[in-house]
């Protein structure tokens, strides 16, 4: 049977039961639905419990028909989980819809209270905590951004050191020991090489650096030349001559 006539066949038990399940409203305070993907907060990872947001009546439809749709269909793709959600939303009645609205509502309301009230059980350290750990969360997720983007962009990426270049002829090491074991047994390997072999990986090593070098700095003349300053480094970096005029020569 094809992904789309499963689909198709399961929407039409979906939707036509989806009304049963809105009767069983559970006490959002002691049963809160979230998304399942939803990354950790600061609070979650200092072992604060924090009140969620209630589900947008979308979300909420969603939470409640993607394990049916998972189930009929394992094998379906984000991509068309979500399409399917998105055109099944659409056809729900409207009588649906509205109490759903009102539930939401019900709950925004139930949400705020409980925030007050977390908000102010809060001490100060534990505020404090929670300040500093966003910030370095915020931090962090510039850094993975800005990476992303390097990368995007072309920027050469920096080369392995002799020790490294070295660890890659020793990779079946690792077959059959643990990971500590294999590194212990690689640092061990390193120091008994001997001086003529050593200097290879560092000729090696060096050879693979200054071409690094080379690359990254016509690189950034690329980006300086296209506007993107802010993706170079943050030190002077050496303009491209310009050439001579006529009277000059």
């Amino acid at each position: 049977m094809s992904s789309i006539t499963q689909i198709s066949r399961l929407s039409n038990y979906v939707v036509g039961s989806y009304k049963t399940v809105l009767h069983t409203r559970a006490n959002w305070l002691n049963n809160i639905q979230v998304c399942s993907y939803t990354k950790k907060s600061a609070e979650e990872k200092l072992g604060i419990e924090k009140p969620k947001r209630p589900l947008t009546p979308f979300f909420k439809f969603m939470s409640q028909m993607r394990p049916a749709l998972l189930a009929k269909n394992p094998g379906i793709t984000s991509k068309e989980s979500i399409a399917w959600m998105s055109k099944h939303w659409q056809q729900l009645d409207s009588e649906t819809k509205a109490q759903m609205v009102k539930e939401y509502e019900k709950d925004q309301e139930d949400y705020k209270k409980i925030k007050e009230l977390y908000e102010a059980s809060l001490t100060e350290q534990q505020k404090e905590d929670i300040k500093k750990l966003k910030a370095e969360m915020s931090a962090a997720k510039e850094k993975r951004k800005l990476k992303a983007e390097l990368k995007e962009m072309g920027k050469p990426k920096k080369p392995m050191s002799s020790y490294f270049l070295f660890i890659q002829t020793k990779k079946d090491l690792l077959q059959g020991n643990s990971m500590k074991e294999y590194q212990e047994q690689i640092k061990k390997d390193w120091l008994k090489l001997p001086e003529s072999e050593r200097v290879k990986y560092e000729k090696q090593a060096q050879l693979l650096m200054d071409k690094y070098k080379k690359d990254l700095e016509a690189w950034e003349m690329k980006m300086i030349a296209i506007g993107r300053t802010d993706l170079v480094r943050q030190k002077p970096i050496r303009q491209p001559k310009k050439s001579k005029s006529v009277k000059e020569q």
